[in-house]
């Protein structure tokens, strides 16, 4: 069971951390920086302890509320964690 713990730690070691919001993101989705900033952290965090972390192209921004619904009592976010993480994957996702 160790080896696949480290061979799963290596895994989602390889997949590129989910980009940084900037000032012009925040702008264009009409959401503070600072919230956007939260919203990453959070994904990172709480979506990452369990498997590798979705990028906001892994989903199209209609599937995106849905998803977060189903995967938010696993992770056990409340309400405005979910919001924030939310936030910066719509936001995100708009920059494409």
């Amino acid at each position: 069971m160790k080896r696949f713990a480290f061979v799963a730690v290596i895994w989602l070691g390889c997949t590129p951390p989910p980009p940084i919001a900037t000032a012009v993101d925040a702008d264009r989705a009409h959401v503070p920086l600072a919230e956007l900033a939260q919203g990453r952290d959070l994904l990172i965090q709480r979506c990452g302890g369990c498997h590798a972390v979705p990028g906001p192209a892994a989903e199209t921004r209609d599937k995106w509320p849905a998803q977060l619904d189903d995967m938010a009592q696993r992770a056990g976010l409340v309400g405005s964690q979910r919001h924030l993480i939310e936030q910066y994957l719509l936001a995100m996702d708009l920059a494409r």
